[in-house]
Formats: C-alpha cells, structure tokens, sequence
C-alpha cells in the first residue's frame, strides 16, 4: 500500500488549510480527497471530514434542469420495478418513484467496490466498539472512528441517551464518523456517477443528509412466524416539511427473500404523504403502527425482494418500509444506506457536500 512522507501529509494539509480560510472550501474538499485516493492517510481523511462538516460549497459545475420523468416502464400494482444497470438514468428514476415509490437497480456496483466497503464497515464498527468497551477516546491516528468537533449535535431522538450508549460490534453508524469510510464511499460514488444522477434527478446540486449516511450491519432476529414486523416508518416523519430527498440503500450482502440474511420489508406502491404514526397499535412513538400497516398490505401485500451484494434500491421519503427480518434468517446483512437531498429541499437539517 502506497505510503506518504509526514513533511508530504504536513504539506498537503496546511494547503487544504490555505485554500479553506480564502473562503474556497470546496477546492480544499476536493484537493485532499484527491491527493488522499488510494493512499490511506488518517490526518488527511479526518481534516477532509471536519471540512466536510462544515455544511454544503456552492461550487456547481453545470446548467442543471430537473429531468423529466421517463415513459419506458411497465409497473404492475403490486410489484416493485426492476432494471439493470445499464439502463438507469435520472428519467427512469423519476419514473419509478412516480409510478411506484421505488425502484431496484440489479448490478449497479462492482464486487471489488462492494467488498471494499464491506471491509469499511468491519474496520470502522471494530473501532468503535474498541473505544466504546474501553471508555475513552480514539487514537489521534484512528482512521476508523473520529467522532469530529465539527459534527453538528446529534439525532434528536437519540441525544438523551448519547452518554450511555454501549456500542457493540454491529448495528449502524453514521459514515461522517469514519474518516477511511467517508473517503472510500465518496470516492465510490464518484466512480459510479451518483453525483450527476443526482443532479439531474433533482434539477440542482444534490447534497448529503449528514445523519442519515449510515453503514449498517444487521443481525438477524428470532421471530415469530406470523409477525407483521415492528419498526415501520417513512423516513419524511424525521425530515421535516419540505424536503426534496432520495435514498440510495446499497446491500452490500446477499439479502432477502431466498437468503440467508435480513433484507428490506417495503410496501409497494406510491405514497405521497406521510401517514399517521405512534397509533395503531405501535410500539414506540415513531412507528407507523402494525394495525394501520395490515390495512395498507390487505390492497397492497409487503414484500421483501431478493437482493445481491451489488444492487440498488432507491426510494423516497414516503417509502413504507423496515428492516427484513422474517423467520429462518442466520446471516448478517450488510448495507450502505445514503439519503441525498436537492439543495433548495433540505428541510433545514445537516447537510454535507457532495463532492
């Protein structure tokens, strides 16, 4: 692995210094996550991170107009539409969205790109449970687990229990905490043209919802047989009024129906509102409850589509959906789960550039 001189790494940060404090940010957000690529340098990944954080550039390469939606697909009710990767364009995912609320891209990533960042989420739970365990803080040259100064608070519905928390070896973690993941994702997206899908898909400049950038690293539950599944929401309940957002959630693993592995439960079919939650029988106030989600299924029935390591599946902020534990599940599942909103429709929550 190709390593850099400390007078080198020193030289690199104090330019991306320089170019921060004349007001240039996003030159000095680009210069170090191009002279970083490749090379695995923690100084260099965490001083990308706390710029990063900082909030969103206004650097915007191109004349942008939203895409208008494609007229190419056959939905069935019921069914989530499928592509391959080749045939993905911002018209077809405005289509797909329209017409049915989500969309399945078979084949989108490379298995190379899809184990690197299989062994990013290894790398940067492991460091973070080894902090949490130990009580104290991250090594000054931890490139796995960098909680930054510069991040802006924390999740409101999690802040009470922030100081309690026992992290182990899975479940989820914000990338933005992960100076090597942050770099590795966003040098991912940029091999996969997320940032122009993005663009033309919103008709402006697309930015990163900073909180809901997560790797995750699912166990699988034991459950009952005719369990309708807890954990139901839309992802607009904790957005805000508004918001213009899109996810990309990536399996990283093998997941779904006919695996081994927890997949994703989605209801199929478009929403545009988003529906009462904490009634109906749920659980905790944030659930649409189970009573109103057998309703909705009796026109409509969930489903929990078979994935590969390597598709895609993007949605909404009016997606119904959660996590895809049904019986007979033994394996983990790993994902990359990325929300992106357009610039004007950020509902006034934490943003990151994406660069």
């Amino acid at each position: 692995m190709p390593l850099i001189a400390p007078h080198l790494t020193n030289y690199r940060l104090r330019r991306a210094e320089k170019l921060a404090g004349k007001g240039d940010r996003g030159r000095a957000i680009e210069y170090l996550l191009t002279r970083n690529e490749g090379r695995n340098r923690a100084a260099l990944e965490r001083a990308l991170v706390d710029l990063l954080l900082e909030g969103e550039t206004e650097t915007q390469s191109r004349d942008l107009a939203r895409t208008k939606p494609g007229d190419v697909l056959t939905v069935q009710p019921g069914e989530v539409p499928e592509i391959p990767a080749a045939e993905l364009s911002a018209a077809v995912l405005h289509e797909a969205i329209g017409k049915a609320g989500h969309l399945i891209v078979r084949g989108l990533f490379a298995e190379a790109d899809v184990t690197r960042l299989r062994d990013c989420i290894d790398h940067a739970l492991d460091s973070r449970y080894a902090v949490s365990s130990q009580a104290r803080p991250p090594a000054d040259d931890d490139p796995w687990y960098y909680p930054s100064p510069k991040f802006p608070g924390m999740h409101e519905g999690f802040s009470q229990l922030a100081h309690q928390k026992q992290y182990g070896r899975t479940g989820s973690m914000m990338v933005i905490d992960s100076p090597r993941g942050t770099s590795a994702t966003l040098e991912f997206f940029r091999k996969y043209g997320m940032k122009a899908l993005l663009e033309d898909y919103f008709g402006e400049p697309s930015v990163i919802a900073t909180r809901k950038w997560t790797f995750r690293l699912v166990e699988p539950k034991e459950i009952k047989r005719n369990w309708i599944g807890g954990g139901w929401h839309q992802d607009g309940q904790f957005m805000g009024e508004g918001v213009n957002a899109l996810n990309l959630w990536a399996p990283l693993s093998d997941c779904g129906d006919d695996t081994d592995a927890p997949g994703i439960a989605l209801l199929p079919r478009r929403l545009n509102r988003v529906l009462e939650y904490g009634t109906h029988e749920a659980k905790i106030e944030w659930m649409v409850g189970p009573e109103l989600v057998r309703e909705l299924a009796a026109e409509t029935p969930v489903v929990t589509p078979h994935f590969n390591a390597g598709d895609a599946l993007f949605f909404d902020q009016f997606s119904l959906h959660r996590s895809g534990h049904v019986p007979g599940k033994r394996r983990q599942r790993y994902a990359l789960e990325s929300w992106f909103y357009g610039r004007s429709g950020t509902g006034g929550n934490a943003v990151l550039p994406l660069v």
